[in-house]
């Protein structure tokens, strides 16, 4: 996976789930924005004490001009429960960024060209639990500056997960909260949020899936929707909450989109139309309706399993307020017919 950094706005998204700012400011060089590549989006490595293990990094600069590159370890945690990541220097007296090692450590990019970086991680006998890594690519840009601007440097970075597997690790994940948006739908799509906490010393990919019924003890399922395919971690003494969404059904509400963009409305937020696909139309969706969050996590010793429930009703209202609607027009154009025809017949006599 790649991760792309325009230096008018930094942001990172990796794999794990967490995202960061880098920095925020308008970079040129000669009036040329830059845009960095780095990748892969994020690593998660299990590495033995007292071993070692060497993975290869990729960087590309999509600019026009050459840029002299430098490497940085820092590391990061878990900042609120949205998937964000929050990038620091280590602590004082802290000296696991001085296990990480880079060849080369600087280099020139060239335009367009992916620069290939070995990245050796060697743990000595006494590391413990895990260690979080940020390596930040810094490359030297120039830019247009004043003596009322300051120069703006851009950086990109990827984040590595490191497992050092020793026996006093300890993986325990709970469900916080699994609801919904609404308890009533008019139709299709329904969405849950997943909030998990991490009470462990750490990381834990949790997978799994929801599991839809129309009755409480879950024992037919109508869908499965998998939890989590992105392989999103939740770090040590941390929550982190999650979005998932059932679509599958007809009809169904669509994002709005024209030439590629989505459709907003004046509060800047996306606006939805109804799709009919008659191709599932055995899949209308209508009554109330029951979720099953089966979540699994493996905690070092055997896999885990953890559940929750919750309830929701889809209820397409207007359209039975139409079909209610067109029945008494029926009954009453039925009467008004059987009026009118026994009239003419009293005429006719």
């Amino acid at each position: 996976m790649v991760t792309r950094l325009r230096l008018l706005l930094a942001s990172i998204s990796v794999g794990f789930g967490l995202s960061l700012l880098i920095f925020s400011g308008t970079a040129f060089s000669a009036g040329i924005p830059i845009t960095l590549t780095t990748s892969p989006v994020s690593l998660n490595l299990h590495i033995q004490p007292g071993t070692s293990q060497t993975q290869t990094l990729q960087f590309k600069n999509s600019s026009s001009i050459a840029l002299p590159v430098s490497i940085d370890v820092q590391v990061f945690g878990a900042y609120g429960s949205t998937g964000q990541a929050a990038i620091s220097a280590p602590r004082p007296g802290d000296a696991s960024t001085q296990w990480v090692s880079f060849s080369p450590s600087t280099f020139i990019a060239q335009p367009n060209v992916w620069n290939s970086v070995k990245m050796t991680i060697a743990l000595p006998k006494s590391a413990n639990l895990g260690y979080y890594y940020a390596i930040i690519f810094k490359p030297s840009i120039p830019t247009q500056s004043s003596a009322r601007t300051t120069a703006i440097k851009g950086s990109n970075a990827i984040l590595v997960l490191v497992d050092s597997g020793t026996s006093n690790e300890q993986r325990q994940v709970s469900v916080t909260n699994f609801s919904v948006t609404k308890h009533i739908y008019e139709y299709l799509p329904v969405d849950f949020t997943v909030a998990l906490h991490n009470g462990g010393n750490i990381y834990v990919p949790p997978s799994g899936d929801i599991f839809i019924s129309r009755n409480a003890n879950i024992t037919h399922t109508l869908a499965s929707i998998p939890f989590n395919t992105s392989g999103a971690n939740v770090l040590p003494e941390s929550n982190r909450v999650f979005q998932e969404t059932w679509t599958d059904g007809f009809p169904v509400f669509q994002e709005k989109y024209l030439d590629g963009q989505p459709v907003l409305n004046g509060k800047d937020q996306p606006t939805y139309a109804l799709k009919w696909d008659f191709s599932k139309a055995n899949k209308f969706r209508f009554g109330k309706y029951y979720a099953e969050l089966v979540l699994t996590y493996n905690d070092g010793l055997s896999n885990k399993i953890v559940t929750s429930e919750v309830s929701f009703w889809v209820i397409p209202w207007k359209l039975i307020f139409l079909i209610i609607a067109g029945f008494i027009a029926l009954i009453v154009l039925w009467e008004y017919t059987k009026k009118t025809i026994k009239a003419l017949w009293h005429k006719l006599k």
